[in-house]
């Protein structure tokens, strides 16, 4: 009984590892679409618009605990997920996913309910009962409007806007990227790095110290 006890206690210590070690978090949402994004044939704009997710850990990670809301937060999930994760792999929600979804379990069909003005987006945990906020992004109008996607960067960090069929030239963060949102797929695209550029009596008197 003894080493039956042993082992159970190194097993639930293996298992709350990996728990502890989660890194479910959101990587890209595009609120505003203007495309065919699900590939139905049909450009709308509940169905079209997504949420993706990423594991950033270095364990597979079973997903069903997982939920998305939006500001309105609480139990009105807009979606729950299902299966596992591998590490570095990603998940995407379409709004037609997230309908099928409500209308399975209960809830008014709105969809992501994504607001192209501004919204939060909760990723939830309800493992063992808690509700557990594990990522949130909120986003202004400018960064989602009409197919333009708001993403982390290829090393998982810093957000920007994936905006090469909207490009946003404005200074305000995040800044555009001139990349294609990616649904589906791994953010891999490189961002375009703003150059500034000076003349070389400006650059003297930098070193200068004048």
């Amino acid at each position: 009984m003894k080493h039956v006890a042993i082992l159970v206690c190194c097993l639930l210590g293996s298992v709350l590892s990996n728990n502890s070690n989660a890194q479910i978090r959101l990587n890209e949402i595009l609120a505003d679409p203007a495309s065919d994004w699900n590939g139905d044939a049909t450009v709308n704009s509940r169905s079209d618009e997504w949420v993706e997710i990423i594991n950033l850990g270095s364990n597979t990670i079973d997903l069903t605990d997982y939920r998305l809301g939006d500001v309105s937060g609480g139990t009105e999930w807009r979606y729950g997920f299902s299966g596992a994760l591998a590490p570095g792999a990603v998940r995407v929600v379409y709004g037609s996913d997230s309908v099928a979804w409500e209308q399975a379990n209960g809830f008014p069909a709105f969809g992501l309910s994504l607001n192209n003005g501004g919204d939060t987006v909760y990723l939830y945990d309800t493992a063992g009962g808690d509700t557990v906020i594990v990522d949130e992004y909120t986003y202004d109008g400018f960064a989602v409007q009409d197919d333009r996607a708001v993403g982390r960067d290829i090393t998982g960090g810093l957000w920007q806007i994936f905006d090469v069929l909207n490009p946003y030239s404005g200074t305000t963060p995040p800044l555009g990227n001139g990349c294609m949102p990616t649904p589906a797929a791994i953010n891999e695209c490189t961002a375009t790095v703003p150059v500034e550029h000076s003349t070389w009596g400006a650059i003297k008197a930098m070193i200068s110290g004048q």
